[in-house]
């Protein structure tokens, strides 16, 4: 959450940037076309924490995954984003990635984990798997060509798991696994601009706090970057993502916390058509 609020400024800059071009210069084919798919690589940093908690009921210390079995460092993951525009202010977008990821440690000191206690010593596996998917429909202010910002609705819906493996099979067990799934509401706005038919910048916003399903707690997505036109229908863009989580579960799997923080450069290749 901390890195959101260090760009945040740059965003409401966007969001306040004088117009200046008029309507009949050339723009960049993704604020006209009715189609745009971007597809690359995502390389976030991850900072992550679960709590479970055990059956005799109160709250369970937080573990933090990412320090304590070495899982925040940055992975390559395949990610995409796609925008349906229909009619002259409305469009569709979709945004998809999943990562999973392990990790090995000699506890340092006794972890809480449901009703189990692993103590100090012990040789564990641990790891997440994360899945999102975001649909998001849309409403533009203005049909200027030259820029575009607007608000919507829509739907985040994520799969969360994490487990605990001890290495050497003791009365712990093999495998202790936690795992929700749901959607999660929003609200969001955006805002790019075109300055001439080889650029966009700008950036987008989604947050939203609620409880549906098994999850209780808020959200924020937001990126922003800028895309370069190479051909006709085909360019290159950067962005800068960051999603985080902040949810209390509640199933029959898993009561407990979950704490995430995906950041990083989304390096991708654009279409429009």
């Amino acid at each position: 959450m901390r890195r959101f609020t260090m760009f945040l400024p740059v965003f409401c800059c966007l969001l306040v940037a004088p117009i200046v071009a008029s309507e009949e210069a050339s723009v960049h084919p993704f604020l006209t076309s009715k189609y745009s798919l971007d597809i690359g690589v995502f390389s976030p940093t991850k900072e992550l924490a679960f709590r479970v908690d055990g059956t005799t009921g109160g709250a369970d210390d937080k573990i933090d995954f990412d320090e304590q079995f070495n899982l925040g460092h940055a992975e390559n993951v395949l990610a995409l984003e796609f925008t349906w525009r229909f009619g002259t202010k409305w469009s569709l977008r979709i945004q998809k990635f999943d990562l999973g990821q392990d990790g090995h440690a000699v506890l340092e000191e006794d972890i809480q984990w449901g009703d189990d206690v692993i103590p100090a010593g012990s040789s564990v596996t641990a790891g997440s798997y994360f899945e999102l998917a975001r649909v998001f429909f849309a409403h533009s202010f203005d049909t200027n060509p030259r820029y575009d910002y607007g608000i919507g609705v829509g739907i985040h819906l994520l799969n969360i798991d994490a487990f605990i493996e001890h290495d050497i099979n003791t009365s712990f067990g093999e495998t202790s696994a936690v795992s929700a799934s749901g959607p999660l509401p929003n609200i969001g706005t955006w805002y790019y601009y075109s300055p001439s038919e080889k650029w966009y910048v700008g950036g987008r916003l989604d947050w939203f706090e609620a409880s549906v399903g098994d999850y209780s707690g808020g959200l924020v997505n937001f990126a922003f970057g800028a895309n370069y036109q190479l051909f006709e229908h085909f360019g290159v863009g950067v962005k800068y993502q960051i999603f985080t989580l902040d949810v209390d579960v509640d199933n029959k799997d898993w009561r407990g916390r979950a704490e995430a923080e995906y950041a990083g450069v989304f390096i991708h290749i654009s279409g429009y058509w």
